[in-house]
């Protein structure tokens, strides 16, 4: 795996950021699919760098992770207020649907747990290797969807 310029969120290209409201539009129509709703929107900022959508149904609950600069989307266990930690998980129903409505490609947790040791970091820039050295990130969920501020 290689990851692109912008995967730790930092430097960003003008006008790279991902559109929060076409996000959750798509995650509202995939929540739907997946007979679900929407029961939350968190922006990112400067910390998190992703953008979240909580979705719910009678069972479970899962929250949908938009990266804001790389087109990645991923899956976790919905965070309580002041978690830091992500818990990644698989949705293939959330992953198809979302991966047909957006240019967004779904990573599952094999991909997000892969260790940094093995992912080409090439394209990454200086500012973005020193804080990878600063906040040492060991896989690539832990870079692409992180908290650094």
């Amino acid at each position: 795996m290689k990851l692109p310029p912008g995967a730790t969120g930092v430097n960003p290209p003008p006008g790279a950021e991902a559109d929060l409201r076409v996000f959750t539009a798509a995650c509202r129509h995939a929540a739907r699919a997946v007979d679900a709703t929407v029961t939350g929107v968190t922006p990112a900022g400067v910390t998190p760098n992703f953008h979240t959508v909580d979705i719910a149904d009678d069972r479970h609950r899962v929250a949908m992770l938009r990266h804001t600069i790389v087109p990645f989307i991923a899956f976790a266990r919905p965070r309580t207020k002041g978690d830091v930690m992500l818990t990644f998980v698989d949705h293939p129903g959330l992953a198809a649907a979302l991966t047909d409505l957006t240019d967004a490609q779904a990573l599952t947790v094999d991909q997000l747990q892969t260790p940094l040791a093995q992912v080409d970091l090439s394209a990454l820039d200086r500012a973005e290797h020193d804080q990878i050295g600063y906040w040492k990130p060991t896989t690539v969920g832990e870079l692409l969807f992180n908290f650094w501020d």
